[in-house]
């Protein structure tokens, strides 16, 4: 009988094992479900509060922080600069902030991974480390992209039952919500190699997915309402490139640290 030869596995078929897993893994835990739902209450609830009044020492006053009357306002800036108040609530709380709970998912994955030993099994199977970026890379694209969408859905729907003007170009803010996904590689880049560096230390990767998440909010606004299709096509070579890059550094990390 002649030996039954085993051929290693190819680059796509290791990517599409890799995902098939990541994907399962990913609808079958909470860490998502409550992302989506953090990103389609905050909006909500900011709007929610625009126009409510607070006492003053003379009366009642309306805060500037809470002067919000297009639903719009708490996506980005409007066209004419059009916003919250620099450095007001609704200025912190805007659809930016999905970047920063796409990056805690991420977080969550990769930290499980380490403190349960699993990585170690996903190694075995997987010689090349770049398979593992490539799928949490994913991942955090796809989960960030649902979080966009919740945050979307929850200013619709808050704008409609506090009667905010809807008032936008839809063809700026089809094309500002789509370049904000493609960002959402580097985004997802980054914070993966912050979770492969830190590994099972959770705490630790979560302040520094903070702050880097905070430090570099404002690039995000490169997409404002009203974006172009050239503004998309630059977000998604931007979003490829710097996915391309920082992934890179987060394979040799990966290559030069142990597992444990």
């Amino acid at each position: 009988m002649r030996n039954a030869e085993f051929k290693p596995m190819s680059f796509a078929a290791r990517t599409r094992s890799m995902l098939s897993f990541d994907f399962y893994r990913l609808f079958h835990t909470p860490a998502l479900f409550i992302m989506l739902a953090v990103s389609a209450i905050i909006p909500a609830m900011v709007l929610s509060m625009a126009g409510m009044e607070t006492m003053g020492p003379n009366g009642p006053v309306q805060t500037p922080a809470m002067e919000l009357t297009n639903v719009w306002q708490i996506v980005e800036i409007l066209p004419g600069g059009v916003s919250g108040s620099v450095g007001d609530f609704a200025s912190f709380a805007n659809i930016n902030m999905v970047y920063i709970f796409a990056g805690l998912l991420m977080a969550i994955f990769v930290s499980h991974d380490y403190s349960s030993g699993f990585v170690k099994n996903i190694f075995t199977v997987h010689a090349k480390k770049i398979d593992y970026v490539i799928s949490k890379s994913v991942i955090g694209v796809f989960g960030g992209a649902g979080m966009i969408v919740a945050y979307l859905f929850g200013a619709v729907i808050a704008g409609v039952i506090t009667g905010k003007a809807f008032d936008v170009n839809l063809g700026g803010l089809i094309m500002c919500l789509i370049s904000k996904m493609f960002l959402m590689a580097v985004f997802c880049s980054l914070f993966l190699g912050v979770a492969v560096f830190f590994r099972n230390r959770l705490w630790l990767t979560i302040i520094f997915t903070f702050l880097f998440g905070m430090m570099l909010y404002p690039v995000a606004s490169v997409a404002a309402l009203n974006s172009t299709v050239i503004t998309a096509l630059a977000s998604l070579v931007a979003g490829v490139a710097g996915a391309v890059a920082i992934g890179a550094v987060s394979t040799l990390i990966l290559k030069r640290r142990d597992l444990v």
